[in-house]
């Protein structure tokens, strides 16, 4: 376990020091994510502090620290979700837990109230992130039901492994706590493997978080009018590497751009312009056929249309013209 523990501490502390170094426009986001891992590393130590017996002094602050956890995932996610946002005086709110926890172990120094106080912070910061944070776009919406559900997780870990504890088993040979530290092990290496590749869910976790709204909504700008103007959706043979290229923008940019913004894929987003061009033949030429409609805007087979045309108005061609034309002649 103690081995286990130093590994997670120094993987840990790694992951800090590269979030603190990330150059982007919500550094004080990454600044916080970083001092998370940070307290996970020196947690972790403490931990194995604690289960040695070595220097008593120093693994008396793990609980304490463990308390100031929940305050800095919370203040993380609130700056990631809210261009701009920085942190004030009333911000201060959040080391009331640590410091009133500190306190506490003057006169009580251990007891499962410390573990309860801890399960209790993690579940209202969890509360209250899903509660106040509104997420501006759907990627930051994602991150903020991964943080929550990390939260919520660690305060269920942390209540098996306080049953554990209140059952006479003591730290070093509890269950919970070994496959909770398995887990996260796992999960460090992996963040680190794919951080190096740069891919994976912290690759995309991070490119999303660093992008500000305001570069954001340049690029939505800069797609809506090219597509409104130069009408490259009427390519049958149009890709997001074509429409990249046609924006010069990198491709994975126009793709997450799309995705954030829209809530879609690039291919269904696209149709959906072909789509509303077809709506507007139709009503302005009922008589056309339905095949020349299709290609004149930019589909090459019927079933690709119709299929396409039902996503989005919930009817094939056929019926959407007869509902139309009979609209029209009421």
């Amino acid at each position: 376990m103690t081995s286990i523990l130093l590994i997670s501490a120094a993987l840990s502390a790694i992951i800090a020091l590269y979030l603190a170094s990330l150059r982007a426009p919500r550094r004080l986001a990454h600044r916080f994510l970083a001092l998370v891992f940070a307290l996970f590393a020196i947690q972790h130590v403490l931990t194995s502090l604690s289960l040695t017996g070595l220097i008593p002094a120093l693994a008396w602050w793990r609980p304490v620290l463990a308390m100031a956890l929940p305050a800095a995932i919370f203040l993380h996610l609130r700056i990631a979700a809210r261009p701009g946002e920085s942190v004030g005086w009333p911000d201060l709110i959040h080391i009331a837990g640590p410091v009133a926890l500190a306190l506490t172990r003057l006169g009580y120094p251990d007891g499962p109230h410390l573990d309860g106080a801890i399960i209790a912070a993690l579940v209202f910061y969890g509360g209250l992130a899903a509660i106040t944070i509104k997420a501006p776009t759907p990627a930051v919406r994602r991150w903020k039901f991964v943080v929550c559900g990390w939260l919520f997780a660690m305060a269920l870990t942390d209540f098996l492994v306080m049953l554990e504890l209140v059952g006479k088993t003591d730290l070093a040979h509890s269950l919970a706590l070994a496959i909770t530290m398995a887990g996260f092990l796992v999960f460090l290496v992996y963040f680190l493997l794919s951080s190096l590749h740069q891919g994976g869910p912290s690759s995309w976790i991070m490119t999303r978080i660093r992008r500000g709204n305001t570069d954001a909504e340049t690029i939505r700008a800069r797609l809506d009018t090219h597509m409104a103007e130069a009408r490259p959706w009427l390519d049958p043979e149009l890709t997001v590497a074509r429409l990249a290229r046609q924006l010069a923008l990198p491709q994975r940019t126009v793709s997450e751009a799309v995705n954030d913004l829209h809530g879609t894929s690039v291919s269904r987003w696209i149709n959906g312009w072909r789509i509303a061009e077809a709506r507007r033949l139709i009503q302005a030429s009922p008589e056309r056929p339905l095949v020349e409609l299709m290609l004149d805007c930019g589909f090459q087979t019927r079933s690709n249309f119709n299929k396409a045309f039902k996503d989005v108005t919930g009817e094939t061609p056929s019926e959407w013209r007869k509902r139309a034309g009979a609209s029209a002649q009421s």
